[in-house]
C-alpha cells in the first residue's frame, strides 16, 4: 500500500470516526442551549426569588455576608444540573428534535405565554394561585379529619373553584 493510500484512508477512518462524535457535540450544544433557556432560567428566577426572601428578614450586614456564598453554591448547583439534563436529553433527542424544541422556545408567541405564566402580577398568577392554595387547604382539610375529629374534607372545607384551564401545548411549529 502506497503511502498516499494509507495516508487517505487514514483520513477516511479519522472522518468516520469522528462524525458520531460531532452528531454527539451537536445534540449536546442543542440540548445545552433548550436547558439554559428553560430549566436554568426558571430555576435562576426562583432561587433569587427565595434568596431574597430569605434573606430580607436578616441584617444588611448579615444577608451580603451570606449572599456570595449562596450564590457561589447555586451557580455549581446549576451547573451540575445543566450538565446532567444536556447529557440526558441529547442521548433521548436526535438533533433534529432538539432543533425544533429550540424553535419552540425561541418562538416570541410561546415566549409571551411564558412570560405571563412567570409575571407574579398578572391575573393568570393569581388564578393559579388561587387554586393551588384552595387546593392545599383541602389537602390539610384532609389530614386534619384523619387525625381523628371524624370531620370528613368536604364538611368544613370551602367548595374548590373549577381549576383553571390546561395549559395548552406550544403549536408545531
Amino acid at each position: 500500500m502506497s503511502m498516499m493510500r494509507l495516508a487517505f484512508s487514514l483520513l477516511a477512518l479519522a472522518l468516520v470516526l469522528a462524525g458520531p462524535a460531532r452528531a454527539d457535540d451537536e445534540r449536546l450544544s442543542l440540548a445545552r442551549d433548550i436547558v439554559n433557556k428553560t430549566v436554568a432560567r426558571n430555576l435562576t428566577v426562583a432561587f433569587k426569588q427565595a434568596e431574597e426572601k430569605t434573606l430580607s428578614g436578616l441584617s444588611a450586614e448579615q444577608a451580603a455576608k451570606l449572599r456570595p456564598d449562596l450564590d457561589k453554591t447555586f451557580a455549581q448547583e446549576r451547573d451540575t444540573l445543566v450538565d446532567q439534563l444536556s447529557k440526558e436529553y441529547a442521548q433521548k433527542f436526535d438533533a433534529g428534535e432538539l432543533k425544533r424544541l429550540a424553535g419552540i422556545y425561541d418562538d416570541p408567541v410561546y415566549q409571551k405565554f411564558q412570560a405571563l405564566n412567570a409575571d407574579p402580577t398578572s391575573m393568570v398568577t393569581t388564578i393559579t394561585k388561587d387554586t393551588v392554595t384552595k387546593m392545599m387547604n383541602l389537602l390539610s382539610l384532609a389530614a386534619l379529619s384523619q387525625q381523628g375529629n371524624g370531620q370528613t374534607p368536604s364538611q368544613g372545607a370551602p367548595a374548590p373553584s373549577p381549576a383553571p384551564a390546561p395549559v395548552p401545548a406550544p403549536a408545531k411549529p
